[in-house]
């Protein structure tokens, strides 16, 4: 009776602790970049932590901008990407600059799940400001559909791994490397040194 007990308890573990990732198995996920080195790296380290720890395909889309970016979002040609705060306040909401980051944050996680049912996941952990040329902060974080959430359950929260992962220092430390070595490959060893993959 104990080893019935025992068995049972083992299937339901490893069915509880599995299910989540092979939930993604056997979909293919679009993630958008906007093609600067910076974008680049993001979305293969998102691209990579996701087939990596769930056999899930991604594909990734390359666009000129981020408006082109978001509009693909919108129409589903895409499932996610990297947007800055920054950027989705002044150029997609179209709404006032705001100095205090995680209140805009808040503002933007906001205004886009409720008028344009995209999620915005944890921000990633350093500001663009400069090199966007926005007068307010720019964090990056992923943006992702509502309905791929539904479609992939353990997406956000596989996602959120890299929430505050990458520092000032740690993306500039990653863009002088891409410089000399594939971005595919510097978004690996970057996942590696955290123990995400």
């Amino acid at each position: 009776m104990k080893n019935i007990f025992n068995t049972l308890l083992l299937l339901f573990l490893i069915s509880f602790f599995a299910l989540p990732a092979l939930a993604c198995v056997g979909k293919t996920l679009q993630i958008g970049t906007t093609g600067s080195v910076q974008q680049n790296i993001m979305a293969h380290m998102i691209a990579e932590l996701i087939s990596e720890r769930t056999g899930t395909s991604v594909k990734l889309v390359e666009f000129a901008n981020s408006a082109e970016a978001h509009a693909a979002l919108v129409k589903a040609d895409i499932d996610l990407y990297v947007e800055y705060t920054g950027i989705g306040q002044g150029l997609i909401l179209q709404g006032q600059p705001m100095a205090d980051a995680s209140e805009l944050y808040k503002q933007v996680k906001d205004r886009y799940n409720q008028d344009l049912n995209l999620i915005w996941l944890q921000p990633l952990g350093f500001d663009a400001a400069s090199s966007l040329k926005v007068n307010m902060p720019a964090e990056p974080a992923p943006v992702v559909r509502k309905d791929t959430l539904k479609k992939f359950p353990a997406l956000a929260r596989l996602i959120n791994k890299l929430g505050g992962k990458i520092d000032q220092q740690a993306i500039a430390q990653l863009e002088q490397q891409a410089m000399t070595a594939e971005v595919a490959k510097v978004a690996h060893n970057f996942l590696k040194s955290q123990r995400l993959i």
